[in-house]
């Protein structure tokens, strides 16, 4: 049986304590966090003992795992503090917001035999990998583009801005679903708050992004965008696969997939013709998606991955590639150009 801890049960750390207090394979041992207001609902629901110092954990011997689901501008010190320590780590995305950051914790990982696993979630999304599963076997023929929309009104965040949030997760899943890196980057954002009342903290804040939209190129001319923003009224979570034979969409929010026949015949040898070019009707489909919890699944890989010593699907150079690609978004944002991604 695995001792774990975690360590941040803000908005999605107590969805780890809640998850984990479930599974038989893993005995939670105690929980983290600055704000003791936090702790103190989970502490009761879960009876699980309770810290606001991290340092007990981490000095803890008996506790060979953690979870750290702490703000992103933390994740560098305390996953660097628990590797060393001898303890495996599943880390929230991004694995951190500095690339020599990052693979020095992927380093430290390696040299050490410990196992740092990226919480990437979204390749534990069954409607995910049932799309993966049919661009194998070939149902959209050559991919031709990707679209995905992820918005919503929220609060947004103090320690990095929406595309370094939510950008990540489509990035990720296009990486993912493509088995591949992209080459160049495009990337436009804007800031929309407004510092007139606001305090010198919040103030400092002004250059995380509200809005945002990337493109990414991949070899075979393949291209994907994605929109994120936490400032729309009403959430999206969605996904296009368009491909030369067929194409798909999936909505995150109630998990259903759906696969198009449908297109246009291209073939025209003169402008009137080309006015007349039809569209190539078929059945749509919708394939069964199992119904389950990505965390969870997640969360058990993370568990067979300490048990087995295999590495996990999104270690630490994954995670660092993702904050590669982040940070090239952030530059093209920057420089206003597309920026090549080696």
């Amino acid at each position: 049986m695995v001792n774990i801890a975690v360590i941040g049960t803000g908005t999605w750390g107590k969805n780890h304590v809640r998850v984990l207090s479930e599974l038989g394979e893993v005995n939670l041992v105690k929980i983290c966090d600055m704000n003791e207001k936090s702790l103190l609902p989970l502490q009761k629901t879960f009876h699980v003992s309770a810290t606001t110092d991290y340092k007990e954990i981490l000095n803890d011997k008996t506790i060979q795992t953690v979870n750290i689901c702490t703000p992103a501008s933390m994740h560098y010190s305390v996953v660097k503090e628990m590797l060393l320590a001898g303890k495996d780590v599943l880390v929230e995305k991004p694995l951190t917001l500095d690339i020599a950051q990052s693979e020095e914790l992927a380093k430290i990982a390696k040299d050490n035999n410990r196992i740092l696993m990226v919480g990437h979630i979204f390749r534990f999304n069954a409607g995910v990998n049932k799309l993966k599963d049919e661009i194998k076997k070939g149902t959209f023929g050559k991919i031709r583009f990707m679209y995905g929309a992820r918005m919503g009104l929220m609060t947004p965040r103090v320690d990095c801005g929406v595309i370094a949030d939510f950008a990540l997760h489509d990035i990720d899943t296009f990486c993912y679903l493509l088995d591949e890196m992209p080459t160049e980057i495009t990337c436009v954002g804007q800031s929309y708050k407004d510092s007139g009342n606001q305090s010198a903290q919040q103030q400092s804040q002004q250059s995380f992004e509200d809005v945002g939209f990337i493109t990414l190129r991949f070899n075979s001319n393949i291209i994907a965008n994605v929109g994120v923003s936490w400032l729309t009224p009403k959430k999206v979570r969605e996904l296009w696969v368009v491909g030369e034979k067929k194409s798909a969409y999936l909505d995150y929010l109630t998990q259903e997939l759906t696969i198009f026949d449908k297109g246009i015949v291209p073939q025209y040898n003169s402008f009137g013709e080309f006015s007349l070019i039809t569209k190539q009707d078929g059945d749509d489909i919708k394939p069964f998606v199992p119904v389950r919890e990505p965390l969870k699944d997640e969360l058990l890989h993370f568990i067979d991955c300490i048990n087995t010593r295999k590495q996990p699907i999104v270690n630490g150079e994954i995670g660092t590639q993702m904050v590669k690609i982040i940070n090239k978004a952030y530059q093209a944002l920057k420089e206003k150009k597309t920026i090549s991604i080696n």
